[in-house]
């Protein structure tokens, strides 16, 4: 028995966004170089034509003064007789209006003595000679010039009207004409134009050269930066080392703080997860013995449980306030501590708050840091002060895109010392053990205060305060600054 497989016809998918392979940006040196040729290319043509132009223009002028010259040697080498008749001048030497088909042309035109209206004497200087040159049939008045330019006609000319007197006082008209051969001038214009393009051309590619050369250097210098980049990423380097220029400064010292921040993050998370893991060891313990006993103690159980779970929140909440990060957000720091005083003035109804802060003082800080850090300080003022608590902010010290922030926390109590205080920031110290007074708290909160300022590479210091008692300080810098970038 014979059988035959059955047709299948697949109907062809559509390429989808993940079939096309991504295309490459052209490259920066590309994009830069072409932009660098297009406006070269513009600015050299811009200024041939300029020089073109200008060129033409003093090259009119002088074709002017030719025609003017070729008429004033004419006009001195000639005559008129008492008569009024024309005597051709004698003195061209030469000059090319002695030469034929020279390319300069002139001649002379003088009216009869009797006023005849068609009695004219003419004459044309011997480069006329072969040159089918027509005189100017437009008559011109006495005192009077015209440049005409080539235009359709092969010549440019110029005229010159004059009144030439006559020993008895009669006065006949006398017009003198030039002409020069349009051939003459556009050569010229040619050849300058010619070696004023190839001078262009040699000119713009030296330049467009030492355009990509100089343009070459920055890239070397990101190309470098990009090495250092994968360094880091490969596991070869730990940061950015290289010299770079001012420019790239703040590129690379953000690069090598995010890197700092990240080598931290990692290193509290680990530290977090180490402690979780060994904290709860004993618990785990615990509920192993207890499920292996026949008599179970719910109620035991069920604290073991709940010891474990606030543990792990404990644990994970430490870590997440350890975490650092460099690119902080600009806080109003107003808004934020307006807060924090106004919910301190509900728990201490007898203690007066007072907060200088400008309204529009604005900072590079956690909003959440900043409650902890100035609610902290403000309740251990309030605890241990008299009736005042002030709370002062003001701008720190700044740099070129963040700015820092300086708090002061004064009370009117009795102050202490500068060692004592530095005692007093170490965990689970309390400020009422000097003088045996019992105050609600377990002695953590300057803890957690110093731990937050030296997340922002900060300090806390500790004074006499206007007020009378205690003074502390926060100076909290716009960046984190590694030792290892120092």
């Amino acid at each position: 028995m014979s059988g035959s497989a059955p047709n299948t016809t697949v109907a062809a998918r559509p390429p989808g966004p993940e079939d096309e392979s991504p295309r490459r940006a052209p490259s920066l040196l590309l994009r830069l170089s072409v932009s660098a040729l297009v406006v070269l290319l513009v600015a050299l043509g811009l200024i041939g034509l300029a020089v073109q132009q200008a060129y033409r223009s003093a090259a009119e002028l002088a074709l002017q003064e030719r025609l003017e010259g070729a008429a004033f040697q004419v006009l001195a080498g000639m005559d008129v007789t008492s008569d009024g008749r024309l005597v051709a001048p004698s003195n061209l030497g030469d000059s090319l209006l002695a030469r034929p088909a020279s390319g300069l042309y002139a001649g002379l035109r003088l009216s009869s003595p009797t006023g005849a209206p068609d009695s004219f004497q003419r004459w044309r200087s011997p480069s006329t000679l072969g040159v089918d040159l027509q005189p100017p049939a437009a008559s011109i008045g006495r005192g009077q010039s015209r440049f005409l330019a080539a235009g359709e006609d092969r010549y440019h000319r110029g005229q010159i009207g004059l009144g030439w007197e006559l020993p008895d006082g009669r006065i006949v008209d006398l017009v003198v004409w030039s002409a020069e051969d349009r051939n003459r001038m556009d050569e010229t214009l040619a050849r300058f134009g010619s070696v004023l393009w190839r001078w262009l051309a040699l000119a713009g590619a030296i330049l467009l050269v030492a355009l990509i050369a100089l343009l070459v250097q920055p890239l070397l210098v990101l190309r470098r930066v990009a090495g250092e980049v994968g360094d880091v990423e490969a596991g070869r380097a730990d940061r950015l080392r290289g010299r770079y220029p001012r420019e790239l400064e703040p590129l690379t010292a953000n690069l090598n703080a995010l890197l700092a921040t990240e080598r931290t993050n990692v290193e509290q998370y680990r530290r977090a997860l180490g402690d979780l893991a060994h904290s709860l060891k004993t618990p785990l313990a615990v509920i192993g013995t207890q499920l292996d006993d026949d008599d179970v103690d719910l109620e035991s159980l069920r604290d073991t449980v709940e010891q474990m779970r606030l543990r792990v929140r404990a644990e994970l909440d430490r870590a997440l306030r350890s975490g650092r990060r460099t690119m902080r957000a600009l806080v109003g720091v107003r808004p934020v501590l307006d807060r924090a005083i106004r919910t301190l003035g509900k728990l201490y109804h007898d203690v007066e708050f007072e907060l200088d802060v400008a309204e529009g003082l604005a900072a590079n800080v956690e909003e959440r840091d900043l409650l902890e850090l100035v609610g902290n300080l403000a309740e251990n003022a309030a605890k241990y002060g008299a009736a005042r608590v002030r709370v002062q902010a003001r701008q720190g010290t700044a740099s070129l895109r963040r700015r820092g922030l300086q708090i002061d926390v004064d009370d009117d109590g009795p102050g202490m010392d500068a060692e004592e205080f530095e005692r007093m920031l170490q965990r689970g110290v309390r400020g009422d053990q000097r003088d045996r007074q019992r105050v609600e708290g377990q002695g953590l909160g300057l803890a957690i205060v110093e731990r937050i300022v030296s997340g922002y590479d900060g300090r806390v210091t500790a004074g006499r305060s206007p007020l009378g008692g205690l003074r502390v300080t926060l100076d909290l810098p716009p960046e984190a600054r590694a030792k290892d970038a120092e």
